[in-house]
């Protein structure tokens, strides 16, 4: 795996009393939008590096507020919605009227909450080990975030939680990026104050069940294409088939041997290219030109 596209700009940019990092990876046309947790910056994801080599397109990666170890307020059930709502502002802030939404894990529940939100100049949604959890899965979900925090103080745990996101392997190059990965990862939570992380819970946490969630997410009129890993315990693969099966014409990519983790910095390749293939089938945004043509040339009913 190469080192990826290096930052072409970077900079903050303010949404609602919070200066949001953000980094612009690769100088293509067609820009991808990637909101992350931290620490390490936002042009830190190995995957969202390696997407921005695609040639046409840049990836504008934005971190997510009160995810950086700063002290912030807890906004409970809300961080979901403030976080769609703060990449929504962001994109329009720094001037993106035509972009696809590409998150993971977490960053991936804040583009579902997008797609719903349909912001104006979103074009598609590219949804990574991320898929609404099934009602059943609510609590193991949200102890997920509280593991981590815990992980944080805690050498042995942070060790365990590394190792139950990702399958064995005996592939010597995925086994030299797994221990670069795990060295980043321990680094990471290094630096993290854990009391100061944000407490989420599951996507759309008001509905109650599976059908309530299919009805919902029915409703997406975008592009969407959802990937996942078959061994992954925390986004599995029948959180993915449901949100595939219930969004219209949804794309769904499952990959063998992968965990939670291991589709973003131990071997992302097969992702991007799934992800390439999806952004090619994507035109550009009618104008208004387009559509006003598109409204003269519709008969009458």
């Amino acid at each position: 795996m190469t080192r990826g596209a290096m930052p072409a700009d970077e900079g903050t940019v303010p949404v609602d009393g919070a200066d949001l990092r953000w980094a612009r990876l690769g100088d293509g046309a067609r820009t991808v939008i990637a909101a992350h947790q931290g620490p390490g910056g936002p042009s830190r994801p190995p995957w969202l590096r390696l997407l921005a080599e695609t040639p046409g397109v840049n990836v504008l990666s934005l971190e997510l507020r009160g995810t950086d170890g700063a002290p912030h307020e807890d906004l409970g059930d809300g961080w979901y919605p403030r976080w769609a709502l703060d990449v929504a502002r962001a994109a329009e802030a720094l001037s993106e009227a035509d972009y696809v939404y590409a998150g993971a894990s977490h960053g991936a529940v804040v583009g579902w909450h997008l797609a719903l939100d349909r912001p104006p100049g979103l074009r598609a949604l590219v949804s990574v080990v991320g898929a609404p959890h099934g009602r059943d899965g609510g609590p193991a979900a949200a102890s997920g975030w509280e593991r981590r925090k815990a992980a944080a103080r805690d050498r042995r745990l942070a060790e365990e939680v590394f190792a139950s996101m990702r399958p064995p392997t005996s592939d010597p190059v995925r086994l030299r990026r797994r221990a670069e990965a795990r060295e980043s990862y321990l680094k990471g939570l290094d630096a993290l104050d854990p009391g100061a992380l944000p407490r989420v819970g599951i996507a759309l946490p008001h509905l109650r069940t599976d059908a309530e969630v299919a009805d919902t997410l029915r409703t997406i009129d975008v592009p969407v294409l959802v990937t996942g890993g078959i061994q992954d315990r925390l986004c599995r693969p029948e959180d993915n088939l449901r949100a595939a099966a219930a969004v219209p014409g949804a794309r769904l990519v499952l990959f063998q041997d992968h965990g939670h983790t291991t589709l973003l910095d131990e071997e992302p390749e097969p992702l991007i290219e799934q992800i390439r293939l999806f952004l090619a089938r994507i035109g550009p945004q009618p104008t208004p030109e387009d559509r006003r043509g598109d409204e003269e040339g519709s008969p009458c009913l």
